[in-house]
């Protein structure tokens, strides 16, 4: 719903490479070019974007030893940055010397500069509610890329790889969130117990 929404909206590509990689907010913001092997089809998370002091520092300290990683990119996150590195070229000529380099920035503002998290977290704020979701934080599609790929049976250690983390405690207790109303172990259960 969020990504079909989000159609022609300048940050779309973010969306997309957040929810399909589970990607931390400062992760997906302090990609450079780069790190997308359109290639290979693999984005490399190597830096993160923070914001120390008031201000936007492309900073290669990661959160943990495991969050420098390389990522299988799937077919919509690939098309979604192709196209997004088209329009922020077809920007960057429009506006000429106005554009202020992002450190080759894969996102970045309509002039070139790093996205502030808030801003990140107010467009996205504003698309779910838009949608009737309510106010998400950026972190939100991080929760739902652990939870989608939980449901679809992904084991939990490579759901931990593929989010960045030292083991499974953190997304077995913070990111994994019931997709259903119910539990089914019933079924298996009643296998078992025949």
């Amino acid at each position: 719903m969020i990504l079909k929404a989000s159609d022609g909206h300048p940050l779309q590509a973010l969306w997309v490479i957040m929810l399909y990689l589970g990607l931390r907010p400062g992760e997906a913001t302090g990609l450079t070019w780069t790190d997308v092997d359109f290639d290979n089809a693999i984005v490399h998370v190597r830096r993160s974007l923070k914001l120390e002091r008031g201000k936007l520092i492309v900073d290669e300290r990661l959160k943990t030893d495991r969050s420098r990683r390389s990522l299988e990119a799937p077919p919509p996150v690939i098309k979604a940055l192709r196209i997004h590195r088209e329009l922020q070229a077809a920007t960057h000529e429009a506006i000429g010397d106005e554009w202020r380099d992002g450190h080759g920035l894969v996102f970045t503002s309509s002039i070139g500069t790093p996205l502030g998290p808030r801003n990140v977290h107010r467009s996205l704020t504003n698309l779910t509610e838009r949608l009737g979701l309510g106010a998400w934080h950026p972190h939100e599609l991080r929760h739902s890329a652990a939870s989608l790929m939980s449901e679809a049976g992904v084991p939990m250690e490579r759901i931990a790889d593929q989010l960045g983390h030292d083991g499974t405690r953190m997304g077995l207790l913070v990111y994994r969130h019931a997709t259903k109303p119910t539990v089914d172990a019933g079924r298996a259960m009643t296998a078992v117990l025949r």
